[in-house]
């Protein structure tokens, strides 16, 4: 199934048991605020057939029982069908609640051992970065690739910085950056972001991930440098 254009959104096929539905080629928090909407409005009003839904940045994916969807009558068109329904709703904008996290960071140390060489490399010196990492109040635009890790941005570009070329063990609280976003790495697991500093904030309860789309993270430093 190639892409169609439905009233501003794009909607393609996603490998055999899943759609997408693209709202934008563009990040930005308006575009975020209408995929965490739908996202909402299809959680609350599910359609029959979808087993997950999967935010992003600007797109939302919505995984789906392939035996299910092949006993309807025109099959995947009528699925497709109903989300077109659904996306001719009206919605208001970010009606969900959102949280403010604040994350308190150690930064520096065996556990931040990143952090010298970005200043090297940036000629920027160790203050000066944790100012500019913890000045923003920072969106979690969307959870993935191991449970719990939240994407969050934008980071300042004077903090840009390339993922490492060959990924590394990382401990829980891990906080990396890479590109113009930074995370929290909530489990044991190989990463290749460049590690700045530490947290204990729980990001993980029962195994489901405290921080959700849409929410805010506010770091606060508990160490100078």
């Amino acid at each position: 199934m190639n892409a169609e254009n439905f009233n501003g959104y794009d909607i393609y096929a996603l490998g055999d048991s899943a759609i997408t539905i693209e709202f934008g080629k563009y990040i930005n928090p308006e575009t975020n605020d209408l995929v965490i909407s739908r996202f909402k409005q299809f959680q609350e009003n599910p359609i029959k057939g979808v087993l997950d839904l999967i935010p992003s940045y600007h797109s939302l994916t919505l995984c789906y029982d392939l035996n299910v969807v092949a006993k309807q009558k025109s099959g995947l068109h009528s699925l497709i069908d109903q989300v077109k329904l659904r996306l001719e709703e009206p919605i208001e904008l970010h009606a969900h609640s959102t949280q403010l996290h604040e994350v308190p960071v150690v930064y520096g140390g065996k556990n931040g051992s990143d952090l010298l060489r970005v200043s090297q490399e940036k000629g920027i010196d160790l203050q000066e970065i944790i100012r500019l990492h913890t000045e923003p109040t920072y969106r979690v635009y969307m959870l993935g690739f191991i449970p719990g890790f939240a994407y969050l941005g934008e980071l300042h570009a004077k903090l840009t910085m390339p993922r490492k070329s060959t990924p590394q063990p990382m401990i829980p609280g891990s906080i990396g950056i890479a590109g113009l976003q930074t995370g929290i790495y909530p489990s044991f697991s190989p990463g290749g972001w460049n590690i700045i500093g530490h947290t204990d904030y729980p990001l993980l309860e029962n195994g489901m991930p405290i921080l959700q789309a849409g929410d805010r993270v506010k770091f606060i430093p508990l160490n100078q440098l």
